[in-house]
């Protein structure tokens, strides 16, 4: 009953009005840009359009959305000297931060999601007429619970430049390094998403939407394989952030406003 209450306490609070409504402007925004996209660019196949602008829009959000969220699971209860009463309650501390990652990684769900709804909208016109409807699901689900851990343990390691370093990962390295030669986009949490979502392992377009998703990198890696390291790393550094939590303490910080 407690562990019900603390996620449903912690979504709540992450899926407060004015915390989500810039993200839902945010999707519509995508919406708009997709429109104008295809209009200025049309192309007759939407698969491959659907997946070029999903790539391009609705995968470079989930990063962001995550660095943000995540940095509130703790940073917040920090920032805000609210930390510890949330201490004080009667649950283990690594029951307490995974119940509250988690509620971050399913409000990062939710708001990537309403914006691959209305890009496979802008595209398809009924979004469920998208055949990578389930796959870019899945993709987003995993992806905001890899995304959330790592985030939450950089939080956990530091915490006043914990947002500077997640927010320079989602927009810098994870813009970067899929696009890098050799093997360095394996270093990239996007690359395991793209094979998940089983997007085309080369480009199969020519002029400028060939240009484009030639910007976006390949896809070279099974989905099997995508799902391992995945799911490896939600446990390797969900494991690490619950050990982390429960061994040091957390007080509030004095110069926060």
């Amino acid at each position: 009953m407690t562990e019900t209450f603390i996620f449903q306490s912690a979504l709540r609070d992450f899926l407060r009005f004015r915390r989500v409504f810039v993200w839902f402007v945010v999707g519509l925004g995508l919406f708009g840009i997709a429109q104008v996209f295809l209009r200025v660019w049309p192309s007759s196949d939407s698969k491959e359009s659907y997946s070029m602008l999903s790539s391009l829009l609705v995968f470079r959000l989930l990063p962001l959305a995550s660095a943000i969220f995540s940095s509130a699971v703790i940073g917040q209860e920090v920032e805000q000297k609210t930390i510890v009463y949330l201490l004080t309650r009667p649950i283990e501390r690594w029951k307490l931060i995974l119940l509250r990652s988690l509620a971050s990684a399913a409000a990062v769900s939710l708001v990537t999601i309403f914006a691959m709804i209305l890009v496979s909208a802008a595209v398809y016109g009924n979004p469920l007429a998208n055949p990578l409807f389930i796959r870019d699901l899945s993709a987003i689900i995993v992806g905001a619970l890899a995304y959330g851990a790592l985030f939450v343990f950089i939080t956990l390691l530091m915490s006043k430049a914990a947002m500077v370093v997640c927010l320079f990962f989602a927009f810098a390295w994870e813009n970067a390094v899929p696009n890098m030669p050799g093997s360095m986009s394996l270093l990239s949490i996007n690359t395991y998403l793209s094979a998940i979502a089983q997007r085309p392992s080369t480009p199969q377009t020519t002029g400028f939407l060939g240009n484009v998703a030639n910007t976006l990198g390949v896809n070279a890696i099974s989905a099997q394989t995508g799902w391992i390291v995945a799911l490896f790393l939600v446990l390797t550094f969900g494991a690490l952030g619950m050990w982390w939590f429960s061994s040091f303490e957390y007080l509030p910080r004095e110069d926060a406003e």
